[in-house]
């Protein structure tokens, strides 16, 4: 949801030294003595945000200008400054303390009707800076719009004293003619829709052309929505459904991630290392072929040496290679030529015969050493490749681990995710409820009233903001009963069935100060649009005020206990930012964040007021 936040005020004047006050991002009391100032703060605020006027008092006749700092929703900070007496504003994209050195980044316009191409006005400025900008107001019964001002939202959350107190319903400002634009602008926050589709009636003849039947075409379609819901579900408690089922299914999807990623790294580290199983048995297979062709080799070795074994043993039984008497001549050594038989030729031959012997037993040795390593590479791809299916019979186990793990994860988030559709369907449904209902209201035509009520300001939605007003005034301690609710007609909260308006002045007070509260928690709490702070006049020193005739007058102690636990709400549980008013002390327990701004209105004693003691009057 996007909000603003005020940062701090600031009053300049040439010959004093600035009035400064600033703002915690949660909860700033502002209290103290009367006549102090503090009032004034709340009207300086609303001045800031675009009000017509700043009523003079004697205090600030040494100022001439207001800076008022304000954080945008994208966090960005900026300086609204503007003369006291009124006119346009100058923007400065910083956050400013003291008066501006140079010229401003852009000017605003202080209304609408006085922008122009060049310059649009702060309205339009704030609701572009919150989302809300091209929206609209019913203006009449008529159905005629107008476009919403931010003007419209400060009046749901800048309460002054004097509209605290008054028996004119929150909503309202108590004028008649922009009645009907107000309850549209508090329809527009609790609801989160305009009256943009809303179409222009021309008369009220038109609006009696309008049939029965299509009325009772709508309260068909709506029964036929609403049986098929059960009687458990409310949009709130869906929307707590939805939330804690889309945080399952990140929690399922990560942990499905998480596997995934694993079993990826699984299937890489096999990818890397499959191909080395066919270099391994590739490796084996040369191994084996040249094991084979060398044992041929060894055997033709073994044959060689066979065959020249058995000549030098032919040769030594007949004597063909011993010198002497020739064995086939029978001459004597001398008497034996060149021509003929020689006996060392005989005896070369017998040589050679050995010398070959030796040879081939060298070269066979080689190859049996040869055979041996290859036969121990063989060993060690064997083992290797018995390793290597190891390893990958390892890899398939884990992925499949993973497969396993996976299924039954995924198989929950398929069901969270069906849930959640079904979820969204009811939630879809809701809606279509409340564009029904919205349709029907404005097909049926109704007795003029003195206080008009908005299209679609369904009966669902007021129920939810009452019990969130309940909630509130519990919190705070308030004595009102169970019996609170928003009523449509009065366009009040009633209590115990009574009207605010009829209560005293310190509960009305109280009740209204829980009503601003209660629309801003209720916005924050669904995100719905909201300038995203309140501003609270004086909630709690009427309520203990002395009340003649009243009968919701509080004991001393029900005031204490009402105004502490006042304070601490705003502290601790609401979701934005408050500024309040008072003139009675907050509890002393306090968060660090709370900003506690007081006024004592005496010379010398801590902070005088808003405006220093020397140009105080």
């Amino acid at each position: 949801m996007s909000a603003l936040r005020l940062i701090r005020l600031v009053f300049l004047g040439k010959e004093v030294s600035p009035a400064t006050v600033t703002f915690g991002p949660a909860l700033t009391v502002i209290y103290g003595a009367s006549d102090a100032g503090k009032s004034y703060i709340v009207d300086a605020i609303d001045f800031m945000l675009g009000g017509k006027r700043l009523k003079s008092i004697p205090e600030a006749e040494l100022f001439s200008t207001v800076m008022l700092g304000v954080e945008l929703p994208d966090e960005s900070r900026i300086t609204l400054v503007r003369r006291m007496s009124g006119g346009q504003f100058s923007v400065y994209l910083s956050d400013l303390t003291d008066f501006p050195k140079g010229p401003a980044d852009f000017v605003l316009a202080p209304a609408n009707n006085q922008a122009s191409a060049k310059r649009q006005s702060v309205s339009r400025f704030f609701l572009e800076q919150l989302g809300m900008g091209g929206r609209k107001l019913r203006k009449n019964r008529m159905n005629v719009t107008v476009p919403l001002s931010f003007r419209n939202l400060c009046a749901l959350c800048i309460i002054d004293e004097t509209k605290m107190q008054s028996p004119v319903p929150p909503p309202l400002s108590g004028q008649h003619v922009t009645a009907t634009a107000e309850v549209s602008t508090f329809k527009l926050l609790l609801q989160g829709e305009d009256d943009s589709a809303v179409a222009q009636e021309a008369d009220a003849l038109e609006r009696r052309k309008i049939g029965k039947g299509q009325i009772e075409v709508l309260e068909r379609l709506l029964r036929d929505l609403e049986n098929s819901m059960e009687e458990s579900d409310t949009p709130i408690g869906l929307s707590g459904q939805l939330a804690r089922l889309v945080r399952s299914v990140e929690e399922q999807a990560a942990a499905i991630n998480s596997v995934l990623e694993s079993r990826n790294d699984l299937l890489r580290e096999h990818a890397a290392v499959a191909h080395q199983g066919d270099v391994l048995e590739t490796r084996l297979r040369e191994v084996n072929e040249l094991t084979a062709r060398f044992e041929l080799l060894r055997e033709k070795y073994d044959s060689d040496l066979e065959r020249l074994e058995m000549v030098r043993e032919a040769g030594g039984l007949l004597g063909f290679f011993k010198p002497g008497v020739c064995v086939f001549c029978g001459a004597e050594v001398e008497h034996q030529n060149a021509g003929a038989h020689m006996a060392e030729e005989v005896t070369a031959f017998g040589e050679s015969v050995s010398a070959e012997i030796q040879k081939t037993i060298a070269l066979r040795g080689d190859l049996v050493s040869t055979i041996a390593d290859l036969g121990d590479q063989r060993s060690l791809l064997e083992t290797e490749i018995r390793d290597f299916y190891g390893r990958m019979n390892g890899f398939r186990s884990s992925i499949e681990a993973l497969d396993n793990e996976l299924r039954p994860r995924q198989s929950e988030i398929n069901s969270l995710l069906t849930k959640r559709s079904e979820i969204e369907r009811k939630l879809a449904a809701f809606a279509q409820i409340e564009r029904i209902e919205t349709l029907r209201l404005s097909l049926q035509p109704g007795p003029a009233e003195e206080t008009p009520v908005a299209p679609g300001l369904n009966d669902r939605a007021l129920r939810e903001f009452s019990e969130t007003v309940k909630v509130v005034l519990s919190e705070w301690g308030v004595p009102v009963g169970d019996s609170i609710r928003f009523g449509k007609s009065e366009n009040d909260l009633l209590v115990d069935d009574q009207p605010r308006a009829s209560r005293g002045k310190g509960m009305r007070a109280i009740l209204h100060a829980a009503f601003t509260s209660a629309l801003a928690q209720y916005c924050f709490s669904r995100d719905l649009e909201h300038p995203g702070f309140i501003v609270l006049d004086s909630p709690l020193v009427t309520y203990r005020e002395p009340d003649p005739g009243s009968a919701d007058q509080p004991t001393e102690e029900e005031f204490e206990t009402v105004a502490s636990s006042f304070y601490r709400y705003l502290d601790g549980q609401f979701l934005g930012q408050s500024i309040i008013v008072e003139n009675t002390d907050p509890p002393e327990n306090l968060s660090e964040d709370a900003v506690l701004v007081h006024f004592t209105k005496r010379p010398g004693s801590g902070r005088y007021g808003l405006f220093p003691a020397l140009t105080a009057r």
